[in-house]
């Protein structure tokens, strides 16, 4: 005879498979974030040895578009700001997420070992 979970237990393992998937897409979208951060920076260090008056070019669409090193520069620093902080923001919600995760585990591990399914056995 096969045992059904009870509806409490049911619910939370629910909840908690929906927030590891949660947990998954804000680690993807953590990682995405470091690697575009990375590359500003990276793009950043190449500029610096650059003169002021290097001929640089910036691909808007299909086309390139001439741009002075100081308006690219300031439009890097931009971008690296807004990476940096929504990946303050992702850092901070991966961590709620696993605090969460956590709590309900536990939980789970305590309505499971305090006899959650003992009570349906006579279901």
């Amino acid at each position: 005879m096969v045992e059904r979970l009870p509806p409490e237990v049911e619910a939370k393992y629910t909840k908690y498979l929906k927030l590891r998937e949660t947990l998954s897409v804000v680690m993807r979208e953590k990682a995405t974030v470091e690697a575009g951060l990375a590359e500003v920076e990276s793009v950043l260090k190449e500029l610096e040895g650059l003169p002021d008056d290097a001929e640089l070019y910036r691909l808007t669409g299909f086309v390139l578009v001439k741009r002075s090193k100081n308006e690219i520069v300031d439009d890097l620093n931009k971008r690296k700001e807004d990476l940096e902080l929504k990946l303050k923001v992702l850092k901070s919600q991966e961590e709620h997420l696993k605090k969460e995760l956590e709590r309900i585990e536990s939980e789970l591990r305590r309505l499971l070992q305090g006899g959650a399914l003992g009570g349906a056995k006579g279901a």
